[in-house]
């Protein structure tokens, strides 16, 4: 039997690995196959919490020993799982503070002759470790305004190039026939139902 998870950035559900592990396997086993899936280094001190379906920290299984009595190399994975969509919190890189959410999707029976844990799938490109967060951040307004004048300035001659300004009819002039993208036309009084 195994467990299949799917694997994801806090911060972008786009990039996703599913990973199939033996339930007996450790959190040790699951740290390394989550990095490797993503491509980052294994020596940052990293830590799995249980999670409930907000995602809120519960009890808490570490790398390294920090005081916890919970450590990644001495914890099955089934000892944890308490639920059929089990979630987890995984950071590692506490300095980055990278963050995964880790779910589990199915317990499945194990296929004969095939090696866990393995990724059976892997969706987007992971970021670089060590391009911090930024990767993930959402431009604030006053970066949007400056990203939008640039975009603006670059097509404002491909905009004004043959654009006819009363290809329209003037403003407040009825129209007659209104053509929507399916060539249906509607004569005046007649409204469009969708």
């Amino acid at each position: 039997m195994i467990y299949r998870f799917k694997v994801w950035f806090e911060e972008d559900e786009d990039i996703n690995r599913v990973i199939d592990i033996q339930p007996t396997a450790t959190f040790l086993d699951l740290h390394n196959i989550v990095l490797d899936s993503i491509g980052f280094n294994k020596k940052e001190a990293s830590s799995f919490y249980v999670s409930d379906d907000n995602w809120r920290k519960g009890k808490e299984v570490t790398l390294m020993e920090n005081g916890s009595k919970l450590l990644m190399d001495k914890v099955k994975i089934n000892e944890l799982v308490n639920d059929p969509h089990q979630k987890f919190l995984y950071i590692t890189d506490f300095k980055e503070q990278w963050a995964l959410h880790i779910e589990l999707q199915s317990i499945q029976n194990d296929v004969k002759g095939i090696k866990y844990p393995l990724i059976s799938k892997s969706t987007g490109k992971a970021p670089k470790q060590n391009e911090g967060l930024g990767r993930f951040k959402i431009v604030d307004e006053s970066e949007f305004d400056e990203i939008a004048n640039k975009l603006v300035s670059k097509q404002a001659p491909m905009l004004d190039e043959g654009f006819d300004e009363n290809a329209f009819g003037e403003e407040g002039e009825d129209e007659e026939n209104i053509e929507d993208e399916f060539g249906t036309s509607y004569g005046e009084g007649e409204e469009e139902h969708i």
